[in-house]
């Protein structure tokens, strides 16, 4: 499984107890893919069985979850036009995370069942998108260790 070790540490940080990672059914996983007409990458499935409906503490402030998939494509094509910014979405992109409503995260369903990520934040003087990480489990287990980091050092609480 491409999360057990982003399931292992949200655990031990504490950033989420067991029963508060609240899973999709397959069903609504397979609702979601026939809604947007695509298949999703195994990697990216995994999440949503695991902690699509939440997960504790793990990123909260960032609409990422279930009930917010279906508009986060349209709410990232707003923010790039707003800001003038010089490319457009892949046709084959997946907004799979929007922070705060000034940068999101997404990756190309192309690119295999553990798919590299990209993102956006307004701001910066990017002309175009960043890889951020080679595989959307490795995002996962960067946003486990910022999370991590930020609960501890006594802001996040």
């Amino acid at each position: 499984m491409y999360l057990d070790r982003v399931k292992k540490q949200l655990i031990e940080l504490k950033l989420a107890s067991p029963d508060e990672l609240v899973g999709c059914t397959q069903d609504e996983v397979i609702e979601l893919e026939k809604k947007l007409g695509i298949l999703l990458p195994k990697a990216y499935q995994e999440f949503l069985l695991l902690m699509g409906h939440g997960a504790g503490k793990f990123l909260r402030g960032s609409d990422c979850f279930f009930k917010d998939l279906l508009v986060l494509k349209d709410w990232a094509i707003e923010l790039l036009e707003e800001n003038d910014f010089p490319e457009s979405l892949p046709k084959d992109s997946f907004v799979f995370l929007m922070h705060q409503g000034y940068q999101f995260s997404f990756f190309r369903l192309s690119e295999g069942e553990n798919p590299p990520t990209y993102s956006y934040c307004e701001g910066t003087n990017e002309t175009a998108f960043i890889k951020s990480h080679d595989k959307y489990s490795d995002f996962l287990m960067t946003e486990v260790e910022i999370h991590g980091k930020y609960l501890y050092s006594g802001i996040g609480g």
